[in-house]
């Protein structure tokens, strides 16, 4: 059954990547009527009326008379859709809406249409029909594809729309059913309210996938949990299991697989867990790599792929051909990209080795959205350019995608009550797991503890925020109280070199190390 899926899969992503393939040296005329079509099919919807789209006919008038947006701009227009209205955005229906995180407010919703579902589909194809060809033992066992978030209900809605797709593999269109029958996890796991149960039954059946031999996770650190909960409770989870495999395998069969799981859950090479494995696609750009380089430590043999730059908002990149980067996924979006002069470029005129901002409009109503995410052109495949993902501008936190911008965490640390007197600052913690830590100047106040429950708390606003901590791949936030914080941290930096003339006090660092850490005394609290 699994061996006709596959073949199934194989057959039906060929034809998508011989599609793709054909247009790589096309990139001009295949962005230019991309976009034609997005503008001719939308003049009569709200957006399409306010910016004049009757009168848009060609990319340079496109960029003339539509500004470039961020998701504020656009929230006027999204607020309008999630409440049923339609033609707002896009002519086309809106099908259900996705969460994200990342904005001021802590939560962005964006609309799906069958146009931008078929986005996805649109380079997921090639994708995989070119990882089959390149790496044909993922195609020789199940697999495992985490897309969904964990606790959402089949009939959860947001406003007038519904939350997230109806159906699991609605990122790959017609391959839905062939999906599921290779798929290591049953499908109605995803539904299960109580996370450690969600949890437990995932580790059983991919604990019991012997022949597992893809997996496909957006960040590395969701992979981690599996495996840390895996070890962690492998004295109950392999008795468990082994009843279960006892029923419909022979003794001999379930001893052998038993024995090699406790070998391999007690050991840092997790390989013997899964010995056909042959890939695992994750993030690996920016904030993921170390996360990313650590799996690939604890499975030295498998096969890394770096997921390129797939969001909630967008499909822009993915692995294919050869050369570094990511190929730009020119069927899937119309993309334009600015410079560090604030230049605007089309995809057709950029240049090797520069760094770009990304702006995309898409089949599903984002117009000239500005992504705030930063790419590297690394090369070309035909005339279109590769791009690595080098991280996103202005003040964002992403340890595990959250994407926690500074104002969103001013706004939660007034909700968690704290006085704006008092310097507090959160740090982002990468090692050695990931979590936030909140400095607090100590002074008159309520308790650092009840400070750091209250922003915890108001951070899970943030719904990639609170799918990460509830899940795992956030540890809890911790709180440190601190005498002299600002004068901590500016001796800290005067240390490192930097100059503190018109220095600003931040609310939110991105990044950390020990050295910093223990300037700002958390070395004291971990001993």
């Amino acid at each position: 059954m699994g061996a006709e899926a596959w073949a199934r899969i194989a057959g039906a992503t060929a034809a998508g990547d011989a599609g793709f393939r054909a247009r790589l040296d096309q990139l001009e005329a295949t962005q230019r009527s991309l976009l034609r079509r997005l503008v001719e099919a939308n003049p009569a919807t709200v957006f399409g009326g306010d910016h004049n789209f009757a009168n848009i006919a060609s990319a340079e008038s496109f960029r003339d008379l539509v500004p470039i947006c961020d998701y504020e701009a656009l929230s006027p227009y999204i607020n309008r859709v999630v409440a049923g209205e339609e033609n707002v955005l896009t002519a086309e229906p809106v099908r259900f809406i996705e969460q994200t995180g990342g904005s001021s407010g802590g939560a962005k919703y964006i609309p799906y249409t069958d146009t931008g579902l078929q986005a996805y589909t649109d380079c997921l194809y090639p994708w995989m029909s070119e990882l089959i060809r390149r790496r044909p033992g993922v195609a020789q066992g199940h697999s495992y594809f985490a897309l969904s978030p964990v606790g959402r209900g089949a009939s959860e809605r947001v406003g007038a729309r519904r939350l997230g797709s109806p159906v699991p593999f609605a990122y790959f269109g017609a391959l839905r059913d062939s999906l599921i029958q290779v798929s290591a996890v049953p499908m109605d796991l995803r539904l299960l309210s109580d996370f450690a149960e969600w949890q437990r039954q995932t580790c059983l059946h991919l604990l019991a996938a012997e022949d597992l031999s893809l997996i496909w996770v957006w960040s590395p650190t969701y992979l981690t949990e599996i495996l840390r909960a895996m070890q962690r409770d492998a004295e109950s989870l392999l008795p468990e299991l082994a009843d279960r495999l006892g029923a419909v395998r022979p003794a001999d069969v379930v001893r052998r697989r038993i024995a090699a799981l406790e070998g391999a859950l007690g050991s840092s090479q997790l390989s013997a867990i899964w010995p056909r494995l042959d890939t695992i696609s994750c993030w690996t750009d920016a904030s993921s790599s170390g996360f990313a380089a650590a799996l690939q430590a604890q499975f030295r043999h498998v096969f890394i792929q770096s997921k390129g730059l797939m969001s909630t908002e967008a499909a822009v990149s993915f692995p294919y051909g050869d050369g570094s980067g990511c190929i730009l996924a020119s069927q899937s979006g119309f993309f334009e990209f600015v410079d560090d002069s604030g230049a605007n470029y089309f995809a057709w005129q950029l240049e090797a080795g520069l760094t770009y901002r990304l702006i995309v409009t898409t089949g599903s109503g984002l117009y000239r959205y500005d992504t705030q995410d930063m790419v590297e052109v690394t090369g070309f495949t035909g005339d279109t350019p590769r791009l690595r993902f080098s991280g996103r501008i202005g003040m964002v936190s992403d340890l595990c995608g959250e994407k926690l911008t500074e104002a969103f965490v001013v706004r939660s640390l007034a909700e968690a009550g704290l006085d704006h007197h008092t310097y507090s600052l959160l740090v982002a913690v990468a090692t050695p797991h990931p979590h936030y830590r909140l400095f607090v100047e100590t002074g008159p106040g309520p308790a650092v503890e009840v400070l750091g429950g209250g922003l915890d708390h108001a951070l899970k606003a943030n719904p990639q925020y609170e799918y990460a901590r509830r899940i795992g791949q956030l540890g809890p936030l911790r709180t440190t109280g601190v005498d002299d914080l600002y004068g901590r941290l500016k001796r800290h930096r005067m240390k490192g070199g930097t100059s503190i003339a018109g220095m600003k006090a931040p609310v939110l660092l991105t990044r950390s190390d020990a050295a910093l850490l223990a300037a700002l005394g958390a070395d004291k609290e971990d001993a």
